[in-house]
């Protein structure tokens, strides 16, 4: 039986700039460091009870369609995605796509981490 989800890999060029930017950008916690033989040093970082695993010896990909086969995004919750988006585009990250309320009330907005991963911010309604 399936209990649930453990963590999402994501690949990057450089594990210490994604640990600084999930942890200093987006407020994750590192939770710990492996040093494993076969992907050198791999970062978990959580926040909520999610896990992200962070590799690193990804080679970078051109931009491709968000229907692409394969996971497509990360998306994290927030109270308030305009205020979020404000905060983050302060501080230098660009948006993919703007605060837009779409299908039952939803809030959303998506911007990329620096290695092209996209994420998603969601504000579910009251």
């Amino acid at each position: 039986m399936i209990k649930g989800i453990e963590h999402v890999a994501v690949v990057t060029t450089d594990v210490e700039e994604a640990a600084k930017f999930y942890t200093e950008t987006l407020g994750f916690r590192e939770l710990r460091r492996l040093e494993t033989d076969h992907s050198g040093t791999i970062v978990f970082v959580g926040m909520g009870g999610t896990e992200v695993e962070l590799f690193e010896g990804g080679t970078p990909r051109p931009p491709s369609g968000q229907n692409d086969v394969g996971y497509s995004h990360i998306c994290l919750t927030v109270d308030d995605v305009d205020a979020e988006c404000d905060r983050l585009k302060g501080i230098g990250v660009t948006l993919d796509m703007e605060p837009t309320t779409v299908e039952a009330g939803l809030r959303i907005a998506f911007f990329q981490d620096p290695f092209g991963n996209r994420i998603e911010l969601m504000q579910r309604p009251e």
